[in-house]
């Protein structure tokens, strides 16, 4: 069983149009391959982990639901145990792209301990804009910090609004007590802070269920809290897009509860100063 021989396989059918599907399918079929997979083996430079399988153990973590538990077990206590091989990534840049780890997240059936939770939180820290980020650069002379962090694999973890900063605080592992906590922690600026539960709610309102066949979207902003989850199923017709809209509302609003915007912070100074006045 040459499980690099499946490996490439694999990993070159996405890239040069082969039957992705009936390869992966050959191959989660098989647990021992699986198994085989997800066992460590040194990098060709000899100065880093990888499972022995990249491409196979990428697939795992994207169709979890349907391959070997073993095989998948396994790979998730490496995954939280191993940096090697939670900063793995596959697809886009190393500095940036969807790593192990991030996709793990993915899952939120999985019960993750303290420590697993730990890891991954220490992992997120390192991104651009956190606090820790923020007292580290504050401490270095120049900017080669900032060049370096930039090209380093520590920023593996997804780039942009939907980082791994993002899949943690959707993640029902952590408590909402721990999330009050990570969200101020994870943004360091709140201007950065706002633009983010910005983003993340214009891409409920991007979402290609909302256009209709329409130019734009028929999803308004203003009233996404008003929305019930009666009208939303109305207005999609089906019930796993009206729940993956819904979960993804509420938990907007509970990221502006935990942490509010400043125009929030603002308006309810001015609510307070205003009723002071009155009495």
């Amino acid at each position: 069983m040459d499980i690099e021989k499946l490996d490439d396989e694999l990993y070159y059918s996405k890239y040069n149009f082969g039957d992705t599907v009936a390869i992966w399918s050959k191959i989660k079929s098989n647990p021992n391959i699986l198994r085989e997979a997800v066992k460590l083996k040194k990098n060709k430079w000899n100065n880093a982990d990888l499972v022995t399988g990249v491409a196979i153990c990428d697939a795992m973590l994207r169709d979890y639901q349907n391959v070997d538990e073993i095989a998948y077990n396994n790979l998730i206590k490496t995954i939280y145990t191993n940096t090697d091989i939670a900063r793995i990534v596959i697809n886009g840049a190393s500095n940036g792209g969807y790593s192990f780890l991030l996709m793990s997240l993915w899952n939120e059936n999985i019960k993750l301990t303290k420590q697993q939770k730990s890891f991954a939180v220490k992992e997120a820290m390192n991104k651009i804009g956190t606090i820790k980020y923020k007292n580290e650069d504050s401490l270095t002379k120049f900017n080669n910090y900032n060049i370096f962090i930039y090209l380093s694999s520590t920023q593996a973890h997804g780039c942009g609004y939907f980082d791994i900063r993002y899949w943690i605080l959707r993640n029902p592992n952590w408590t909402l007590e721990e999330k009050q906590k990570l969200i101020m922690d994870f943004w360091a600026d709140d201007e950065v802070y706002d633009e983010t539960l910005d983003q993340w709610e214009y891409s409920i309102v991007n979402d290609s269920a909302n256009y209709k066949g329409e130019s734009i979207s028929q999803f308004d902003k203003d009233e996404m809290y008003e929305y019930t989850y009666e009208e939303l199923l109305k207005f999609y017709g089906n019930k796993n897009t009206t729940d993956r809209i819904w979960n993804e509302i509420q938990f907007c609003k509970q990221m502006h509860k935990l942490r509010p915007q400043q125009c929030e912070i603002e308006t309810s100074i001015q609510k307070k100063l205003i009723n002071s006045s009155l009495n």
